[in-house]
């Protein structure tokens, strides 16, 4: 990827970082060592309002699986505590009347943990849905941060309403492990790889269940802080990567239309192509290289033409087809044999 394009995704606060360094516990790989290779310092990942960019996030993490040879460390990692003290939003989770409306809570403030918008809460027949979209490119860095994500939501359900909450099922976007078991054990129902997006489901009867600690008083106090807390933040990323961002969300199953990428970005259709402009960029562009590194991933985890063809929101498959030459020199098919055993 383009370092402007990575420069464009935004960061994160250090939590996650520090949560790979206190999963990875090894004689000889200290925390200090592997923090000088990504070019850190210990002591600025110890400053809760310090960040990071997304990039190194990743390649530290696909470092620690490396080192420990551990192929669940996202799984692992999620034994770690699921509220942190010095971490105002997760009090606001902590303190809300019910597991729905903490799930609309860290949506509106998933901002104090990193840029991008990475979770979106939905409505479904049976309840309610939680998808989460790791930021860039898939690399297998998201494979870890997505079980990790899940396996944290059940948690978190379970120790804040003290009952023994199972969702309904969890979806993930990368292969199923060569050994599974540990992830059946640890979500607990049914689990769909190579879907289409990352997501868990909840029933509409465990997601009014009432947390233990809600507390209106004390509830609203916290939102306060996480307020000013957002409004002390830098400036959020450009437009480019809030389009970048949606359409990562709704190909394949949602209205990615530039008239809808306008209405969801809140701004006028010409105040958003005006903006695009002036980042040097165009909806058309960006969808094209999104639609790109897509194609590539998706026929190197093996999922068939047809279903990226569709999954790249492509109606006619010839289309696809013609884009993808054009893209590689290459048909699909010729990329598959020549990519496909790599991976």
């Amino acid at each position: 990827m383009p370092s402007s394009a990575v420069a464009a995704l935004g960061s994160r606060s250090v939590r996650h970082a520090m949560q790979v360094l206190d999963a990875l516990k090894l004689p000889g790989v200290t925390s200090e060592r592997l923090c000088r290779e990504f070019g850190l310092s210990l002591s600025a990942l110890e400053d809760p309002e310090y960040r990071i960019p997304y990039a190194t996030l990743d390649a530290l993490l696909e470092r620690a699986v490396e080192l420990s040879g551990d192929d669940n460390l996202g799984l692992h990692m999620a034994n770690l505590p699921v509220v942190d003290p010095d971490d105002m939003a997760s009090a606001v989770i902590a303190t809300s009347p019910n597991l729905h409306e903490s799930f609309e809570r860290g949506v509106r403030y998933q901002r104090v943990w990193g840029d991008g918008e990475r979770l979106k809460l939905e409505e479904t027949e049976r309840g309610i849905r939680v998808r989460y979209t790791p930021v860039g490119a898939w690399r297998p860095a998201h494979r870890h941060l997505s079980e990790m994500a899940m396996a944290q939501f059940i948690q978190g359900a379970r120790l804040l309403t003290g009952q023994n909450v199972t969702p309904l099922c969890v979806r993930f976007v990368h292969p199923e492990p060569a050994d599974a078991r540990e992830h059946r054990e640890r979500y607990g129902c049914p689990i769909v790889f190579r879907a289409p997006t990352n997501d868990i489901e909840f029933s509409r009867e465990d997601a009014a269940l009432p947390f233990l600690h809600a507390d209106a008083l004390v509830h609203a106090i916290f939102e306060r802080q996480v307020q000013r807390e957002l409004s002390q933040l830098p400036e959020a990323p450009g437009v480019v990567a809030r389009v970048r961002a949606y359409l990562q969300r709704s190909l394949g199953g949602g209205d990615y239309t530039f008239a809808a990428v306008a209405r969801a970005l809140h701004l006028p259709a010409r105040t958003l192509q005006r903006r695009l402009a002036e980042e040097g960029q165009s909806y058309a562009a960006i969808l094209e290289e999104l639609r790109r590194e897509r194609a590539s991933d998706f026929l190197q985890r093996r999922v068939s033409i047809a279903e990226v063809s569709f999954l790249l929101g492509y109606s006619d498959p010839s289309v696809f087809h013609r884009a993808f030459k054009r893209w590689w020199g290459m048909s699909p098919e010729a990329f598959r044999q020549r990519h496909g055993a790599s991976r």
